[in-house]
């Protein structure tokens, strides 16, 4: 099998435990890439992404939203005079156990918004 002609002018290195490289090359293993080009797609996958988390980032993401959704949620119902311990309890577990929905619908209209804006 012939290697393909590609132009790939610059260069990025570093350096990695031990531990972080037996990782790499756990999930290399039933791939036909070697652990470099599996780096390189992973860097290239997150820059045109575009709008991914690292675990901490999406962790750091989700509470500053279930505290947005919350606090927003709890002044409207103070508002509406309709703030009982029962409804409050279900608001804190919807957040709790609905955030990733949340935070997909809030992405979505992030993105649709950055679009439009780029459209006028």
């Amino acid at each position: 099998m012939a290697k393909r002609e590609v132009n790939y002018p610059h260069t990025i290195g570093f350096r990695l435990s031990d531990e972080a490289w037996f990782r790499i090359e756990q999930q290399v293993v039933n791939t036909d890439l070697a652990p470099h080009d599996w780096c390189r797609m992973v860097v290239l996958d997150r820059l045109n992404q575009g709008y991914s988390f690292s675990k901490n980032e999406r962790a750091l993401f989700h509470q500053v939203l279930r505290t947005q959704y919350l606090v927003s949620r709890g002044f409207q119902m103070l508002a509406d005079d309709t703030l009982r311990p029962a409804g409050w309890k279900k608001v804190r577990t919807y957040a709790k156990d609905k955030i990733d929905f949340v935070a997909e619908l809030v992405l979505a209209e992030f993105r649709s918004r950055g679009e439009s804006n780029g459209q006028q």
